[in-house]
């Protein structure tokens, strides 16, 4: 199903059989978002649960088990099952949307995911929680944008997040829960970001200041034409290295807020 939400000239069109990922974002009439690939996961924005990023062996480790996930992207097990997965509406009006999933057979506690997409004339708000009635088991959240580096009018993008260490990766570019200090770009790296904060700017044209209650953020800008900023509540991998549990009563939840200005 295809959800369009407006504010003022501003228009988000989410897709709900596509994980509810927002397909197209427009600003004043210029669309930020980079175009679907030949993967399900290239393109659009979407929500990054019951984990985020790649982990290690393709699977959750918790109290001594091996939960194996499926292979989604290449060889990897990466950024969830939500994204794959059709959602359901729950919560709808003009400028907001709530959407529901649950998660699969490999989680061995019954969980629901739910996002919410909120879009103002002055912001965009994304929000997500992961919560189970019964048992206890690890979750991490995330959020996957592509942004175009050119829009229609205006400059090449610039951008920056309030870092102060990039994680560093194995031999097998898997996170490791450790940082260091900050190297030069092109970047496909996790950072630790204690503000939450950060910005992207298209010049002479829009401008996004975003604030988030996560402290991660992985920066993948390696191709010449598109960027992706991806808030989080930890870097790749933390669900088996630095795990936050989910049990009843006790949800993981995230939101980022992504302020508009227009030149």
């Amino acid at each position: 199903m295809i959800v369009e939400l407006n504010s003022s000239d501003n228009k988000l069109i989410i897709d709900t059989t596509l994980g509810g990922r927002a397909t197209q974002f427009y600003i004043s009439g210029l669309q930020i978002l980079g175009p679907s690939g030949d993967h399900p996961l290239i393109g659009g924005w979407y929500l990054m649960a019951p984990w985020a990023g790649r982990i290690s062996n393709n699977e959750i480790r918790y109290k001594n088990k091996n939960y194996k996930q499926d292979i989604n992207f290449q060889n990897f097990a990466i950024h969830g099952t939500a994204a794959f997965s059709e959602g359901q509406i729950t919560n709808q009006s003009d400028f907001s949307v709530e959407i529901t999933h649950q998660t699969d057979k490999n989680w061995p506690v019954l969980a629901t995911i739910k996002q919410k997409w909120k879009l103002t004339n002055n912001f965009l708000e994304t929000s997500a929680q992961i919560s189970c009635e019964s048992g206890e088991f690890p979750a991490q959240l995330g959020w996957h944008p592509w942004f175009k580096r050119q829009l229609a009018k205006g400059k090449p993008a610039r951008f920056g997040i309030e870092a102060i260490s990039q994680y560093v990766k194995d031999e097998n570019l898997f996170t490791l829960n450790e940082t260091k200090p900050i190297a030069i770009p092109p970047f496909d790296d996790a950072f630790d970001v204690p503000s939450g904060k950060g910005f992207i700017e298209w010049p002479e044209a829009l401008r996004l200041d975003f604030q988030g209650n996560v402290q991660t953020f992985v920066i993948y800008d390696e191709p010449a034409d598109v960027f992706c900023i991806e808030p989080q509540t930890g870097p790749p991998d933390a669900i088996n290295q630095n795990p936050l549990l989910v049990s009843p009563g006790n949800p993981l939840k995230a939101s980022v807020k992504w302020e508009i200005s227009r030149s």
